[in-house]
């Protein structure tokens, strides 16, 4: 099975991780004090919260599961386009959370600490030969800029960065998430701020023009990462934050070059993912936008590049009754 066989849908979305496919084979997951804890601890909450999990949890650990995910998701709604649009399949789009912050150095590691780079289950059968390959410049498995293990000295809060699109994709299988589409990310990040008077979207999640002081770009930035949870004026207006600057992100879409209305379609070497929203590094405003995308080869590992994950609304159970929240 080759990479490119990951897409085989027209519109270049990842059959590995769509909206209705992520299910819970269980894998060791139960409903004992102790699993639950690690799951709550370690954010993995999508487990508990996923209707296709056949393990069985009462109302008060469904109701904390809620609660995390409420503190640590943004809802984004459905879109649903009136009128001649309807007709197209991009225009509708089921609601789903969208984590509000980039997966930070910190989570990353609680995902190394459980053993996810040797848990074959969040790997494809193709990819376990890099497995060995996939470490940090000490040798440890990791990201590729971390040393004997760990991240640089007070880096914990910001993105992880040097993971290839597998790792992002095997770190969100393992809090039960998955990555966003592109048509999802760029729903996020424009969604609130609705379209221009020409119908067209949004360039920002702030609005039209480019505010240096809103986005860690290569205008006005630290020349470097900056902690998932800085420049709040950048927002969306539900609270996701960074959707443009600080990091590029993985999305679980393939990248494909958009002619404009020629309908020509310019394939590459070898298959591209593709990347989404800018980085500290991103010179060119145009490029750190809402509707700009890009691509890097999925077993890149650079320096600008990392993601966050998301939850369709349509997999999780139903929330407790209101007293399991007391």
């Amino acid at each position: 099975m080759s990479l490119i066989s990951f897409f085989s849908r027209s519109d270049g979305t990842a059959v590995s991780d769509p909206e209705h496919a992520t299910s819970v084979r269980g894998d060791g997951v139960t409903n004992s004090e102790s699993d639950i804890d690690e799951l709550l601890t370690n954010s993995r909450y999508g487990l508990i919260l996923n209707r296709h999990n056949t393990t069985a949890f009462d109302g008060h650990v469904q109701a904390l599961a809620w609660v995390s995910m409420e503190q640590e998701m943004a809802l984004v709604p459905e879109k649903h386009e009136e009128g001649a649009e309807a007709s197209e399949a991009s225009s509708s789009l089921p609601a789903f959370y969208l984590d509000r912050h980039a997966v930070t150095n910190r989570q990353f590691a609680r995902f190394i600490a459980d053993g996810g780079y040797s848990q074959t289950e969040y790997w494809p059968r193709e990819i376990w030969p890099n497995l060995l390959q996939f470490v940090d410049s000490t040798g440890y498995s990791g990201p590729r800029f971390w040393r004997d293990g760990q991240c640089g000295r007070g880096k914990e809060s910001h993105p992880i960065v040097g993971i290839s699109w597998f790792e992002a994709r095997a770190f969100a299988l393992w809090c039960g998430k998955r990555l966003p589409t592109s048509l999802e990310w760029q729903h996020a990040a424009s969604w609130c701020t609705g379209k221009d008077g020409r119908g067209r979207n949004i360039r920002y999640p702030w609005g039209n023009t480019f505010s240096p002081e809103k986005t860690n770009t290569w205008v006005g930035g630290p020349g470097d990462t900056v902690p998932v949870d800085q420049y709040y004026e950048g927002c969306t207006p539900n609270g996701v934050y960074q959707l443009i600057g600080n990091v590029w992100e993985w999305v679980a879409t393939q990248f494909q070059y958009d002619a404009g209305t020629s309908g020509l379609r310019v394939s590459f070497e070898q298959p591209l993912a593709e990347i989404r929203g800018g980085a500290f590094d991103t010179y060119f405003e145009t490029q750190a936008t809402s509707q700009f995308k890009t691509g890097q080869p999925f077993l890149s590992r650079i320096d600008n590049l990392g993601f966050r994950c998301c939850l369709p609304a349509n997999q999780l159970r139903e929330p407790p009754s209101p007293t399991e929240f007391d």
